[in-house]
């Protein structure tokens, strides 16, 4: 467990961010001019944005001594973590990350905004701030948002409506502009400023995301390496350059997926695990030869799409240390048919 929460936690601030600086911009082009976000009325205080950098991220907790404290904590969060779900999990990472930074009592999180209903009693929530921090540094309040996201690119395309969950249900065009302009707009809002501590609204305010993830390409392997494949991908627009990239393939495609990777052991990948793979004892409990889990996969494949998912694969070496070479989607019938 602290050998995954680890990796985890360094993937976390040493990896590429999502989004690039053009970000807030794409994601207005994306919603379209004739449609609006829910917001309790005008924005009295401009939605002013500031891009979190790779290089911020990984500041934000220093590699040494700084990250074994900042890990400990974590270990110990995490246990008392009642939830499996891959967004709140790493909500909590955030949480921390931001209170070792800042300091426990300059960090709010998941800070709700209400207002009195015209017949009380009672309140509708508009939303919540995933973190409010005291930036005593820069003078100045900061309201965060985070997320990690994994996308599959169903088409060589730079629109962000054609980037999928592998439940397909949730696209990048539906979740980049509620982030930019709902949840974040939210508190430049007459009650989203309420909602903000008294004694900080004399401060400017600024708005960051913090958001980690991979966009899956798709890939055919009996013709390319995922390397040459890579040379001509289209980016969605918005995203920073060097955001990470994986692939996806077919169900057919899978025999020359092994030829490609022939001295590696195959290993589904549960959610949990999609950050940065498999750890002992899971390991050693999940690794397949590769006929075994070609054999498996139609009706593991058959099963996964009943659950509206596509399976998620880690390719490890034959070696002592299994090091995950590579990781990626194989598209199950559901997902095919949403196409």
């Amino acid at each position: 467990m602290l050998d995954q929460v680890e990796s985890e936690l360094n993937w976390i601030l040493d990896s590429p961010v999502f989004y690039g600086d053009e970000a807030p911009e794409q994601a207005l082009h994306e919603l379209g001019a004739d449609s609006l976000m829910a917001l309790p009325g005008e924005l009295i205080a401009p939605n002013n944005i500031v891009a979190l950098s790779t290089e911020e991220t990984s500041w934000l907790v220093l590699p040494g001594s700084e990250r074994k404290s900042c890990l400990q904590k974590l270990q110990s969060e995490l246990n008392h973590l009642k939830t499996g779900r891959l967004g709140l999990i790493f909500e909590k990472y955030i949480e921390v990350i931001l209170r070792h930074r800042f300091g426990v009592g300059n960090v709010l999180c998941r800070v709700p905004v209400r207002e009195p209903l015209l017949v009380p009693p009672g309140l509708k929530t508009w939303g919540e701030f995933d973190f409010l921090l005291l930036n005593s540094d820069l003078k100045r309040v900061e309201h965060w948002e985070s997320s990690v996201k994994f996308y599959l690119q169903v088409k060589d395309s730079p629109a962000w409506n054609l980037c999928w969950g592998p439940g397909v249900q949730d696209r990048l065009d539906l979740k980049g502009p509620k982030t930019f302009l709902q949840q974040l707009a939210l508190s430049s809002t007459a009650l989203g400023v309420e909602a903000i501590p008294k004694d900080w609204q004399a401060l400017p305010l600024v708005k960051r995301v913090f958001a980690k993830g991979t966009i899956f390409y798709r890939w055919n392997p009996e013709v390319e390496s995922f390397a040459e494949r890579l040379e001509h991908i289209v980016v969605p627009h918005g995203l920073a350059a060097d955001h990470l990239k994986s692939w996806w393939i077919h169900m057919d495609d899978i025999e020359a997926l092994r030829m490609r990777y022939p001295h590696t052991f195959p290993a589904l990948l549960p959610r949990r695990c999609w950050m940065t793979g498999l750890y002992e004892p899971q390991l050693s409990a999940s690794m397949e030869s590769w006929s075994e889990f070609v054999h498996k996969l139609s009706t593991r494949a058959q099963h996964a799409s009943e659950r509206k998912e596509c399976l998620h694969v880690g390719l490890y070496s034959d070696d002592q240390q299994n090091r995950l070479l590579t990781s990626g989607f194989i598209a199950t019938p559901h997902f095919l048919k949403s196409l």
